[in-house]
């Protein structure tokens, strides 16, 4: 016997109400019926991702997902080692302790993300919009993150450590006490970054932008103040 329909039973036989009313109850409740989506056994989690845009500590391992809309989704606790998310949309979205590592993020739109806890080892983040996105404590080792838009991005306690960060925009970007060992940001712009306690041992600033930058030890950079933008118009 349906839910809905006991209820009303039970009620008739008490005289708690009239049969007007028990239509009435049995129309306002015939929710309670429903199963939720998320919780449907005959759904895959690749379907409950797709379709709600909310998966919580499904496995996706593998995925080839390109392309698809999945703005302001609530991923917390997903594995998504290895899979293809190339081109695709995940701003706004929430991600606590996401498992990405090698997973191919190619030109995807990560503005406003947070990413807290995130493991992003050896993932292909090349090409992403990631502008003003909350990164703390994420691992990007060895990951690669050329051309991307990291435009005030909090990086905090990141670990960066072998990175490829070429051609990179870093501008107002927070990296206080990230770990930036050896990661390769030559041609990157990290005009008023702060890397303040920041390990940047054996990293490379080939050509960065550097202008006031605040440095791991507190100093002021300003190396690259005074070269001209390269989008910047001729003077006449």
């Amino acid at each position: 016997m349906k839910l809905t329909t006991l209820i009303s039973t039970l009620l008739l036989s008490v005289g708690a109400v009239t049969q007007m009313q028990s239509a009435a109850l049995a129309q306002a409740t015939s929710g309670l019926d429903r199963e939720p989506p998320s919780l449907n056994p005959n759904k895959t989690h690749a379907e409950v991702l797709l379709e709600h845009r909310e998966c919580q500590r499904c496995e996706l391992s593998g995925l080839k997902a390109t392309n698809v809309n999945l703005r302001g989704a609530v991923l917390d606790h997903i594995d998504l080692r290895r899979s293809e998310l190339t081109g695709s949309n995940l701003s706004f979205s929430t991600i606590y302790y996401g498992d990405f590592r090698s997973a191919d993020l190619r030109n995807t739109d990560l503005r406003h993300t947070f990413l807290i806890f995130a493991d992003l080892l050896r993932a292909n983040l090349e090409g992403v919009n990631a502008r003003n996105s909350r990164w703390k404590y994420a691992d990007l080792t060895e990951a690669i993150v050329r051309n991307a838009n990291l435009n005030e991005i909090e990086l905090v306690n990141a670990k960066l450590v072998r990175a490829d960060l070429r051609n990179t925009s870093l501008r107002n970007a927070s990296l206080y006490r990230a770990d930036l060992r050896n990661a390769d940001l030559r041609d990157a712009d990290l005009y008023r970054a702060d890397l303040t306690e920041a390990d940047i041992t054996g990293a490379n600033f080939t050509n960065a932008n550097l202008c006031h930058t605040t440095m791991p030890d507190g100093t002021i950079n300003n190396r690259g103040c005074f070269l001209p933008r390269p989008d910047a118009p001729s003077p006449r």
